[in-house]
């Protein structure tokens, strides 16, 4: 998460993941979260250049784990959701139901263009294909028998797919800041992150959220975003603060 040019950044190995992972469920945090990609921003770092597929990251990160939840980030535009039941279920089964599932409409033009689809001109399109995009797994999870499936951006024929997740469904979450996405959330998520630097407004917004997912008979928490920088004081004349 942190832009930066400093020779200590995050190397995002599999290793140092592993190593993170198996440090959180130590302390007893609950969950870990992924930020996924599917190219960098380039530049002299290619910042998120080197983001793990998270499916793939989620269910090893759940084999070397024992307690914490492990999200993984799908981006509906680009896996299918059959594919995406299948594989989300199987980590669950892993993981004995520590599996979240990060659902994203996915917003970056270049990574569009990486996978020859273009992006949708109207905002709201976005989140009508991740709508039903999110249906349609919850349909193959659910549904007693084949079924199948005619909808205006996905279509199938005797649908069906074992195994089912461990527990019923996994813990939804949704990061949005548009009106589109947190009407979404609101409908869908468990858990929306609100992303502000202003804590008065954020607050305002939680606010909203949790009044408008009350309305509609749903509870949706909100999480806040804030950063930690951790690193030893690097001292420029007189020392100000001890270091930690």
């Amino acid at each position: 998460m942190a832009v930066t040019k400093v020779p200590e950044r995050w190397d995002n190995s599999w290793d140092n993941s592993i190593a993170l992972a198996k440090l959180a469920d130590k302390a007893g945090i609950e969950f870990l979260l992924p930020i996924a990609r599917g190219i960098g921003y380039g530049g002299e770092t290619d910042f998120h250049a080197s983001v793990l597929e998270t499916v793939t990251w989620a269910t090893g990160l759940l084999a070397h784990t024992k307690r914490i939840n492990v999200f993984a980030t799908v981006h509906t535009a680009f896996i299918h959701p059959f594919v995406a039941a299948k594989q989300l279920a199987t980590a669950d089964q892993l993981g004995h139901g520590r599996l979240g599932l990060n659902v994203v409409a996915r917003w970056n033009k270049p990574e569009y263009d990486s996978f020859g689809i273009d992006l949708p001109i109207a905002h709201a399109d976005r989140y009508a294909l991740a709508q039903e995009w999110f249906d349609y797994v919850r349909q193959i999870w659910s549904h007693d028998g084949p079924f199948d499936w005619s909808g205006r951006f996905f279509n199938g024929k005797g649908i069906y797919a074992f195994p089912r997740p461990f527990d019923g469904l996994p813990p939804i979450m949704n990061a949005a800041g548009s009106g589109e996405g947190r009407k979404f959330a609101v409908r869908n998520a468990d858990f929306l992150f609100c992303i502000s630097i202003d804590l008065d407004q954020s607050r305002a917004e939680i606010d909203a959220i949790k009044a408008k997912a009350a309305a509609s008979g749903h509870n949706t928490g909100a999480f806040a975003l804030s950063h930690v920088c951790c690193r030893p004081t690097q001292p420029r004349g007189r020392r100000l603060l001890p270091a930690l």
